[in-house]
C-alpha cells in the first residue's frame, strides 16, 4: 500500500513579544484539510531570548465546528517550557555559504554539548531564516556540529538558544478548519514559534 502526503506551512517564524498574542494562518479546504484522511500540525516554540520566563506561555489548537466564527472552539491548549535559556552568540560566519556548512561557530560550547539535543538558531537580522537544528557533535569551545548542513547563512549578531519545544498533533477528522493562538503573558521573554503540516491525501 502507498500513501499520497502533502506538507505546507501555516505560519513561518514570528516573533511572540512579551504579553501578546499571534495567530497563525487557517488550515482549510485551500490546503485540502478536508479531503485529507490524516492531518497534522507541527507546532514550534523556541526560546529567542535570555530572560527568565515566569509566565504560562503556550498555544490553544482551535477547530471550527460550524460555518461561522462564532463556532471555533478549542481542541487542546499546551504550554511551553518556562524557564531561562542560555544563548550564545555566534563567533563567526555559518552555514550554507561556508566551508563546513555543518557546523555553528560559537566561542563556548558549554550548553550545547547534548548528542540529539534540539537547538534554535535565531537570524536576529530576519526571524524568518532561523531554524532549529540537531546537535549531532561538537568540538569543545569552537563549534557545535548540526545534524544536517545548514540551509542559510548566518552571522556574528544571530544567536544559538538552548531551549526549543516542538509537538505533533493529530486534527480531528469530524472537522475541517483549524487554527493556532500562541499566548505569552511573561513581561519581558520573548519566543519563536512557527506551524507546519502535514497530511495523508490517500491511500492506495
Amino acid at each position: 500500500m502507498a500513501a499520497t502526503k502533502s506538507q505546507g506551512q501555516l505560519l513561518d517564524w514570528t516573533t511572540l513579544d512579551e504579553t501578546v498574542g499571534v495567530e497563525s494562518n487557517i488550515l482549510d479546504s485551500g490546503e485540502g484539510y478536508d479531503d485529507s484522511i490524516k492531518a497534522m500540525l507541527h507546532i514550534t516554540m523556541a526560546h529567542s531570548d535570555t530572560n527568565a520566563n515566569t509566565g504560562t506561555p503556550g498555544f490553544s489548537v482551535l477547530v471550527r465546528v460550524g460555518t461561522t466564527d462564532e463556532h471555533w472552539v478549542e481542541w487542546m491548549r499546551l504550554l511551553a517550557t518556562t524557564t531561562t535559556a542560555n544563548g550564545q552568540i555566534l563567533a563567526a560566519a555559518s552555514g550554507t555559504s561556508q566551508a563546513n556548512p555543518e557546523r555553528i561557530e560559537v566561542a563556548a560550547t558549554a550548553n550545547f554539548e547534548g548528542i540529539g539535543d534540539r537547538v534554535f538558531l535565531c537570524d536576529e537580522g530576519d526571524i524568518t531564516n532561523s531554524t532549529v537544528v540537531t546537535i549531532k557533535d561538537f568540538v569543545s569551545n569552537d563549534y557545535v556540529v548540526s545534524m544536517d548542513d545548514l540551509v542559510g547563512d548566518y552571522d556574528t549578531s544571530d544567536y544559538l538558544y538552548d531551549v526549543v519545544d516542538e509537538w505533533n498533533i493529530e486534527l480531528p477528522m469530524s472537522c475541517d478548519e483549524a487554527k493556532v493562538l500562541f499566548f505569552n503573558d511573561d513581561t519581558d521573554s520573548e519566543f519563536a514559534v512557527r506551524v507546519d503540516y502535514s497530511f495523508v491525501d490517500a491511500i492506495s
